[in-house]
């Protein structure tokens, strides 16, 4: 599993589902964003977190430090875009990341 420092390293969300929440349930994990490599292992995880489910609709109860692309649209109530992972990567890369981490 990759690393993806800087800018979601404090970026994390508690994943529920809305079956789960609709029944009364706050059943779920914090999940930090940087200990996955990229959407599809952040995918990955929350389907095994909630495999009880087969169909399982998540839904983000919470967020911490993810204002940033929570401002972008590309995280809320619920969905979390895959493009989190490439700007993440972009912003790493350049010369922003500075700036970034003065935005969050």
């Amino acid at each position: 599993m990759t690393n993806l420092q800087n800018c979601l390293d404090s970026c994390s969300i508690y994943v529920g589902t809305y079956a789960k929440y609709n029944n009364g349930s706050l059943f779920g994990k914090w999940l930090n964003l940087a200990d996955y490599s990229d959407y599809d292992e952040l995918l990955e995880a929350m389907q095994e977190l909630h495999e009880d489910e087969p169909d399982s609709e998540f839904m983000m109860l919470d967020y911490e430090n993810c204002s940033f692309f929570e401002r972008l649209g590309l995280i809320g109530e619920s969905h979390i875009s895959k493009e989190i992972y490439e700007i993440a990567e972009q912003i790493n890369d350049s010369a922003m990341i500075l700036k970034f981490l003065r935005l969050i």
